[in-house]
């Protein structure tokens, strides 16, 4: 059995994890480790093209690596001694031999009294003793552009040992995006809040403050049949999600419009999903103005939404959200926090009922 570490976006463990079900062959769960974005698997599948294939259609993860070691740490300097032993047994030194090049790259979460640059050196002088012990030379070290990459992720009292398969490029970095809006969603944030909203293949789906159209692509690319709009005030944003659509083929498929959010029965007659990244207050620097945004948002939104359709979105606001929400007759069905960036926000899943 095979055991593979898959780097997620924290706060949707279990969405990566149900979409690693659903796609990766033969796989078990073992664990969910929130709130820091891992989810470990073991599989019969052996490492190939089928496995791989499996893994590329994956919307909602960030990196996936062969786990090879796992045990427990303390905080202190003199701790990282058992780290550099798990790395030099971990049978590192099958993928790494005097002709690969490699470089170890540390994630640290968590209060220690090292970083994950002393995680880094520790781990990689291990790498160098094993691979020579097996080999008879060093193997050579490429920061920038390393064969094999290793990553150990020190995450509180516990540590991952793996070599990475999909290197230094997240999957969250889609080929698609040559227009970057300067708030963008990370798609495979995108990709979760269309899972947790229930959108479905033939709906209406809005997003009415489309910025660099990330959430309507993202549908485009789930769904064959639905109706995806992508609706913005500002027209440079439209221009550029149009191109970003272009790149990722899907711009016949997605109808652009320039409208205000806060007038959304001026431009669409109902919807059965919205799914949406507006504006935070922090970005707007006033939040009484990103409130009055709110406001009128919702009371529009409750008049085009249709009889148990969603409107999913991620916000600082959910307090007020939530209040404004419940006066023009959305129901909680979720809420949810999750890192965007350097923040922690809280995606918020509403119903209109009737």
């Amino acid at each position: 059995m095979t055991r593979l570490l898959f780097t997620v976006n924290p706060g949707l463990e279990d969405i990566s994890a149900e979409e690693i079900r659903a796609e990766v062959p033969e796989i078990r769960l073992v664990e969910e480790r929130a709130p820091h974005g891992r989810v470990v698997v073991e599989t019969a599948l052996p490492v190939g093209r089928r496995l791989w294939e499996a893994i590329e259609r994956l919307r909602s993860v960030h990196r996936v690596s062969i786990l090879l070691a796992s045990g427990r740490v303390c905080g202190k300097p003199e701790c990282l001694e058992a780290v550099g032993k798990a790395v030099e047994l971990s049978g590192v030194d099958a993928y790494i031999t005097p002709f690969t090049s490699f470089a170890v790259r540390a994630y640290r979460h968590g209060s220690h009294e090292y970083t994950s640059m002393d995680v880094a050196r520790v781990a990689g002088e291990a790498v160098i003793k094993a691979v020579t012990r097996k080999w008879g030379r060093r193997p050579e070290v490429s920061l920038d552009h390393p064969s094999v990459i290793v990553g150990v992720h020190v995450i509180g009292d516990e540590f991952h040992v793996a070599v990475e398969l999909s290197g230094d490029i997240s999957g969250h970095r889609r080929g698609y995006r040559i227009y970057d809006h300067p708030a963008a969603l990370k798609p495979t944030i995108a990709y979760a809040m269309l899972v947790l909203g229930g959108a479905r293949d033939g709906e209406v789906i809005l997003d009415p403050m489309c910025g660099g159209g990330t959430i309507a692509i993202e549908a485009g690319m789930l769904f064959e049949d639905a109706e995806i709009i992508c609706m913005d005030k500002n027209p440079r944003h439209i221009r550029g999600a149009k191109l970003n659509a272009a790149a990722a083929r899907l711009d016949t498929r997605i109808r652009f419009l320039v409208g205000d959010a806060r007038r959304l029965e001026e431009y669409v007659s109902h919807v059965d999903r919205v799914v949406s990244n507006p504006p935070y207050g922090i970005r707007m620097g006033d939040p009484r103005s990103v409130r009055r945004l709110y406001s009128d948002f919702l009371e529009s939104l409750s008049r085009i939404l249709s009889p148990g359709g969603t409107a999913t979105l991620i916000t600082t606001e959910h307090r007020y959200v939530s209040r404004r929400a419940a006066e023009a007759g959305l129901s909680p069905v979720e809420e949810r926090t999750v890192a965007h960036g350097d923040l922690w926000v809280k995606i918020l899943v509403l119903r209109r009922e009737t």
